[in-house]
């Protein structure tokens, strides 16, 4: 399983605004890694339910189950770091969830950090990538090249 900490990556930019498009990236980056998209989980507060099945991209992801809704109020980093916990699943994120140690003291291995080039090209960390598909056993896609 691959939890996609969605407040971290849709708010990547510093100006701090959603973007679902983020998430969008993200899951595909790891879709084209040959992660299937059942074992991709994104966690993300209830009150960005709207915006994200505003699209259709959003509206299959909420509709295959893809979205752990957390409760409005709550913080959402704690569902991550207890569904990545209890499942042993790897969770993409720049959160170093310092707000909560013993909590997320399992999982601190399990982390896959990422950058966005531009909009919407998602770029995780490569040390981080490599340990998670040895992890996972995902080989790295083969790119074809021009001739």
């Amino acid at each position: 399983l691959l939890v996609v900490d969605g407040a971290n990556v849709a708010r990547f930019r510093q100006d701090g605004s959603f973007r679902p498009s983020a998430l969008r990236a993200c899951v595909e980056f790891f879709a084209r890694e040959g992660v299937p998209e059942a074992r991709v989980v994104v966690t993300l507060s209830e009150t960005h339910w709207q915006t994200v099945v505003a699209d259709a991209w959003g509206k299959s992801l909420d509709a295959r189950e893809g979205v752990a809704w957390t409760p409005t109020g709550t913080d959402d980093d704690l569902f991550t770091i207890q569904l990545a916990a209890s499942s042993g699943a790897w969770v993409v994120t720049n959160d170093r969830f310092e707000n909560h140690p013993a909590w997320a003291a399992p999982v601190r291995g399990r982390l896959v950090r990422f950058a966005f080039a531009g909009a919407s090209l998602f770029v995780p960390a490569a040390d981080d990538l490599d340990r998670f598909r040895q992890a996972a056993s995902v080989a790295a896609p083969r790119h074809r090249h021009a001739r």
